[in-house]
This record gives structure tokens, sequence and C-alpha cells, in this order.
């Protein structure tokens, strides 16, 4: 049965992003006890009324709920196994939330050891820069254990804006956090093909700007995510005509010498389409040839 009333967290991880968390917790009214790698980093909070524990395993024992706020899965496990672990030190029910973006497979392996120990994993990766974080205004997906989860209820709300719970599972949480940042990794490169590819064809970087919000707000982006969620390819541009219009951009790519990339991804993608005589349908039923290649019907 899981306590019902959190009054002392522990905090490990004082980064760019922990150290304002931490400090949201502590405003919050929570007892404050830290721990860091680096002790220094945690004076700001010390000088506020929080206190300092030697080792991960010191921290947890004296805590309700360990927040961990790391980089990575090696840093994650380096924090929570070992004989001065965070692990070793939990409470009988005691609750970890971690709040990195890691693998949803670590996700799983340290629900699966807390879960051994008596003691409860809740994912809750972060989705928010700095900013957000010092304004407590992120946004967090949060899943494991509906009884931890609602015994941290007051926890979530001292750092973040709004917190969805999305189940049982740990790791799907996980999977929606590299969901959202593979789209912004993307976006980023396709910014980039299109800011060189229009520079060097003569267009003023202030235009391309324009042009890109212009199309990044017309209702066909929505249009586009509907049809493929639902696969209606009824067709609007033809997958002959969209090709057509992928080889003129790869044509004009050449000729300027600014590679577009994901264009040349997209073509080979379309060779395939073509190829199993979809030509008549919407260019947006391109979206087969992944699904096909990520096994799903």
């Amino acid at each position: 049965m899981v306590s019902k009333k959190i009054k002392k967290i522990g905090f490990i991880g004082l980064g760019r992003m922990g150290l304002p968390i931490a400090r949201n917790i502590l405003k919050a009214g929570f007892s404050l006890i830290v721990y860091n790698r680096t002790p220094e980093k945690a004076k700001p909070l010390l000088d506020a009324g929080a206190s300092l524990a030697a080792s991960p395993r010191e921290l947890a024992a004296v805590s309700d709920v360990v927040i961990t706020c790391l980089m990575d899965d090696q840093s994650m496990f380096d924090v929570v196994s070992g004989s001065d672990g965070l692990l070793v030190g939990m409470k009988p029910d005691g609750i970890h939330i971690g709040t990195a973006t890691i693998s949803p497979a670590a996700a799983s392996k340290l629900a699966k050891l807390h879960k051994e120990h008596g003691s409860h994993y809740v994912a809750a990766p972060m989705f928010g820069r700095p900013d957000a974080a010092e304004s407590g205004t992120i946004l967090s997906y949060v899943a494991g254990d509906a009884e931890a989860v609602q015994a941290c209820d007051d926890v979530f709300k001292a750092y973040t804006r709004s917190h969805v719970y999305m189940g049982a599972d740990p790791k799907i949480v996980n999977s929606i956090k590299l969901t959202m940042n593979f789209m912004l990794v993307s976006l980023i490169e396709m910014f980039s093909e299109v800011y060189a590819f229009a520079e060097k064809s003569g267009m003023e970087p202030e235009f391309t700007d324009g042009l890109i919000h212009t199309v990044l707000a017309h209702p066909v982006m929505k249009e586009y995510t509907r049809r493929i969620r639902t696969r209606d390819f009824s067709p609007i541009f033809e997958m002959t005509s969209g090709f057509k219009d992928v080889e003129l951009m790869l044509q004009a790519s050449g000729e300027v010498r600014a590679p577009l990339n994901i264009a040349s991804l997209v073509r080979e993608k379309f060779l395939t389409a073509l190829g199993s005589g979809m030509g008549d349908q919407d260019w947006s039923a391109v979206s087969l040839v992944t699904r096909k290649n990520a096994s799903l019907e």
C-alpha cells in the first residue's frame, strides 16, 4: 500500500532542468534532500533550506519519493545500482520518479528492478525547456502504478503545468518523448535543407521564413495527418504527379549544389509505391511503404 502522505522528496541531478525543478518542489513546501555528483551545484538549494545527502542510498533512505533528473540510461543505472545506489536505500513502497529521456527498454528494466525490491518506478519524462522548468510550466506524461502516481499528484503539480496519466507500463511515456523529439529533429533537418536550397536558389532568408510559416499553418497539414492515420488515400494529388515533383526537386537541388537528403529518401519510397501499383492514389499513400517496412498491416 503506497503512503498517501508525501513529505520528504529526494532529488538527484541538478543540471539545467533539475535545479529549477528542485527549487519549485522546495517552494511548494516539501522537505527536500538533494544529491549531485558535483555538490557545489546544490548550494542555492541548501541556502533555501534543502539538505545534502552523501550518496543516492542515503538520500533514498530518508525520502518518501526520489526524483531523478539525469542524462541517459547509463547515468540512471549508475545512480540506481550498486551498494550506494538509491535502490538499496529505497523504503518499502517508496516511489522513484524518473524524468529523464531514456530508452523504453531502460524504463521497463527500472520498473522490474523496483518491483523486485518492493518499491515503485514512475516514468515521467519532461516536455519543456529550462525556462519552463523555471516557471513550473513543464508538461509531463506519466506512467506507472496508478496508486503510486496518484500519491505523487501534489509533487507533479509543484513543477508541471499538467501531468497526463498514460497507464501502468512505464515505457509508453518514454516512447511518447522519443516520438516528440523525433518530430522536432526531423523538422530541424527539413528546415536546414529548405533554407540552404532556397538561399542557393536566390531567395532571401526572410522570405523563406515566411514561406515555412505559411506552409506549417495551412489546413492541409492536418488533412495529411488525418489521411495517414485513417489510411484515406482518395486522390487529391496523385502519386505519379508527386513523384514528378520530387524528381524536379532533386534536379534543382543538383543544379544549385544544395542536397535535399529528405527528398532522396522520399524518392526511393515513391518508387516502391509506384512499383506496387499505387500511382493513382494520393501521394500521402507513400506512408503505406513506411508501414510495410515496420511490419504493420
